[in-house]
Order: C-alpha cells, then sequence, then structure tokens
C-alpha cells in the first residue's frame, strides 16, 4: 500500500520568473512502513519536500497525497497533521508545557480525546522512548537525546501512520545522536512509516531505501549500499562517503584488497579479520 504519493512536484520560495526553484520536478512513492532517508547537503531541498507532506508548505506544482488523501485540499488539514508527525531538528522549540507528561498530551487535548484515553496513550508513548517515570519532569531538565526522544513521544501519543525526523539529531552530541537513532529503529519495527533527513551519511546506513537530493532533485534512489558506496554520486551531491567507506579505498590505494566494501563498524571488522 502507498503512503506517500508525489508527481512532478516544484516549488519555489520567490515567484520570480528567473528563479531557480528549491524543488524542481520531483516525482516519488513511499510504501505503508518503508524507512526513506532523504540524504543531502545543506540546501538540497529536503526539509522543503517533506514540509509538503503535512500541509506546512502548501503545492504550487504537481500532485501530492497521502493514503490517497488530496494534501491540496484545505479540508483534510488537520487529518493530514494527525497522519503524518514531524520531529524537528530543535526538540526545544517543540515544547509547550514545563511538565513532561502535559506535554506528551498535549496534541491529544487539541483533539478532545477524552482524559482517561489521553493518559493511556501519554503512558504507551512515553514507555515506547523509554522515558517512563520522567513524567513529572521539565523537559529542560533532561539532555538533549532525551528532549528529542520526549518529542517523540508527544508525536507517537498521536498515533500517526507517518513520521518525519527532519534532522532530528542535528543538535546533539553523539550520545544524544545514537539515543534517538536507536528509538527511531524502533519506532519502524513497531510498524510506523519512517522518512529521516539527514546529512549525516552514516545514519543513512539502515534505511529501506535512500534518496540522494542536490538542488531540488533527486539525484538517484537506491539501496544503501548502493548509494553510499558510490563515491563519485556523493561527491557530485556534496557529500563525503561513510568512514568505513573512505576506510575501504585508502586501504585499496595501499594495496591491500577488502572483499568487500563495508558500511559499519561490524561489516569493516569483519572484513579486516578476514585479511591474511
Amino acid at each position: 500500500m502507498s503512503a506517500v504519493i508525489g508527481k512532478h512536484i516544484s516549488f519555489q520560495y520567490d515567484f520570480h520568473i528567473n528563479k531557480k526553484p528549491i524543488l524542481n520536478d520531483i516525482s516519488f512513492e513511499i510504501k505503508k512502513g518503508e524507512f526513506i532517508v532523504i540524504l543531502g547537503a545543506n540546501g538540497s531541498g529536503k526539509s522543503t519536500l517533506v514540509k509538503h507532506f503535512n500541509a506546512i508548505l502548501p503545492v504550487q506544482q504537481g500532485e501530492l497525497s497521502l493514503f490517497h488523501i488530496d494534501v491540496t485540499n484545505e479540508e483534510h488539514i488537520w487529518k493530514l497533521r494527525k497522519m503524518c508527525g514531524m520531529v524537528f531538528q530543535n526538540p526545544d522549540n517543540q515544547f509547550v508545557s514545563t511538565i513532561v507528561e502535559e506535554d506528551v498530551a498535549f496534541g491529544l487535548r487539541n483533539y478532545d480525546i477524552p482524559e482517561e484515553e489521553i493518559s493511556k496513550k501519554v503512558k504507551n508513548a512515553l514507555s515506547i522512548v523509554e522515558m517512563d517515570g520522567y513524567q513529572r519532569r521539565s523537559p529542560h531538565t533532561l539532555s538533549g537525546g532525551q528532549k528529542q526522544r520526549v518529542a517523540m513521544a508527544g508525536i507517537l501519543a498521536m498515533e500517526p501512520d507517518i513520521i518525519i525526523f527532519d534532522e532530528a539529531t542535528a543538535m546533539l552530541d553523539p550520545r544524544g545522536r545514537e539515543e534517538v537513532l536507536t528509538y527511531l529503529k524502533k519506532i519502524h519495527k513497531i510498524g510506523k512509516t519512517i522518512i529521516m533527513i539527514t546529512h549525516y551519511v552514516e545514519e543513512a546506513v539502515d534505511a529501506d531505501c535512500i534518496w540522494l537530493m542536490k538542488e531540488g532533485v533527486i539525484l538517484k534512489k537506491g539501496s544503501p549500499y548502493d548509494i553510499l558506496t558510490d563515491v563519485h554520486l556523493l561527491t557530485q551531491a556534496k557529500l563525503m562517503p561513510p568512514l568505513n567507506v573512505q576506510i575501504y579505498y585508502d586501504l585499496l590505494e595501499n594495496g591491500i584488497q577488502l572483499s568487500h566494501i563495508p558500511l559499519t563498524n561490524e561489516q569493516l571488522v569483519e572484513e579486516l579479520c578476514q585479511l591474511k
């Protein structure tokens, strides 16, 4: 089943006739339950594209639907925003309450959900991201990774079909980034459609499919191995390959041939252990 279908999407913030569009004739399809990573350098159009999915930005040209619901129909905006949740770069900008459980419950109360249901949904959402016991804490006393987990819980409580992570690890230290990625993968495993926006190539390793963007177009769609081992393609998109891929080519230049290009540390160790 298709979760998102886009046909010939174009967009520009300034309508000057000679102005280059931010998005230029993009077409795509995302299946329900997929984990898609949209990878690209800053300014490539990644965030602009996904902000169309829940009508933060209007569709100027082309067609876009979520589960066959037309995004351009204003009558569907609130339904779409419930179906498609978004975790942004800075969790502090998403907090509306001084207490964690109140913040997670905020969206539910906007939809007039009965209080007894709200309590259950908040508890379940916090449990998924392992923030049980933090209900009465202030979000501003938490670490960066914990704040993003609370933001994730606020989205999960709404029970969306699709969750977009828009550079959700960009402001975190390595430990916080690892936390967010761990729970992102957990959320995908429970059946959510995940769309992750990032310029960190290492974060794309576990995706079902990567869309590589540059200057408003999708250069290529493919598996993590196809995209992340193509050094020429990544260079074209103004990105560096993952460290383990760089190590592979550095070894090759020095006469050491591994049998397989590794994407992860575990794969690299396995390859090195096989050397004679």
